[in-house]
């Protein structure tokens, strides 16, 4: 790397918002080449802080494989965001790039209309099946890679949303404890509510963030009123709010897990069935 590259890469580490920003200004090409000199992860940051539309025109203009690596450095919500305002080939270009639990993940968000809270969820959060003990619970929770939230939420066999606990809480008790018994009440949001329906939600007064289920009450992942806060304004100022006319048939994610931890994301994907 060159010393000039050298300079480029810090100040994109350093500076990824007014970098973007910047950027901004730029015509899509040299924007673009300036993402070309540095790695994936240096470039993801400064490409969520962009505008959508502009972020999706650099991403059109680099491989398939090299737009699903910087995908996957984001956020769910920035990275969906961004493959929304693909063109339908190009983003099936690289979705068909996404490793498999990434590519679980965008499908089940961009399969709902985005003025759901479906289409605003973090699928990628720590669950626990309600079978374990406290001690399997924090062994499990440690080994983690998944997205941290203020609860995990624990479920039953079925994927269904038994309650939640703190890691504080996790800490603080006997290993041989059993979780079940320990739960606090989680209530949670329908995957096809509208935003607006959602943020007026008693949930709100006593968490920042709650569980998303879909129509089979089972648990799809999580949501914070920051985000649904964000997602709603959004939708409000670009005159979106209203559903769209022709919604792709939902896909849901099952949340999957033998002896070991359950996680939000899995290998099956099924429709979305009407109660």
């Amino acid at each position: 790397m060159s010393g000039a590259e050298q300079l480029v890469s810090a100040y994109l580490s350093l500076h990824a918002e007014s970098a973007a920003r910047l950027m901004e200004s730029m015509p899509v090409e040299q924007a673009n080449a300036v993402l070309g000199t540095v790695d994936a992860a240096t470039a993801a940051p400064v490409l969520g802080h962009m505008l959508p539309t502009y972020a999706a025109r650099c991403v059109e203009r680099q491989s398939p494989m090299e737009g699903a690596m910087l995908l996957e450095k984001l956020g769910s919500q920035e990275a969906v965001a961004v493959l929304r305002h693909l063109d339908h080939a190009r983003r099936d270009e690289v979705l068909g790039a996404l490793g498999s639990q990434w590519l679980v993940a965008f499908r089940l968000l961009l399969s709902y209309p985005v003025n759901t809270v479906g289409a605003w969820v973090e699928p990628r959060a720590l669950t626990l099946p309600d079978d374990c003990t406290v001690g399997d619970a924090r062994e499990r929770a440690a080994r983690s890679d998944l997205v941290a939230q203020a609860r995990i939420y624990v479920l039953d066999r079925s994927h269904r949303i038994r309650g939640a606990v703190r890691g504080l809480t996790l800490l603080q008790l006997h290993t041989r404890k059993k979780l079940a018994s320990i739960l606090e009440p989680a209530d949670a949001l329908w995957a096809r509510e509208p935003l607006a329906t959602a943020i007026e939600k008693d949930v709100w007064e006593r968490n920042t963030e709650a569980p998303v289920m879909n129509r089979d009450e089972e648990f799809i992942g999580a949501i914070t009123y920051a985000d649904l806060r964000k997602a709603h304004r959004q939708l409000t100022s670009s005159g979106s709010a209203d559903p769209p006319h022709d919604l792709a048939e939902v896909s849901e994610l099952i949340a999957i897990g033998a002896g070991s931890l359950w996680q939000s994301l899995g290998e099956l994907v099924r429709p979305d069935r009407r109660r």
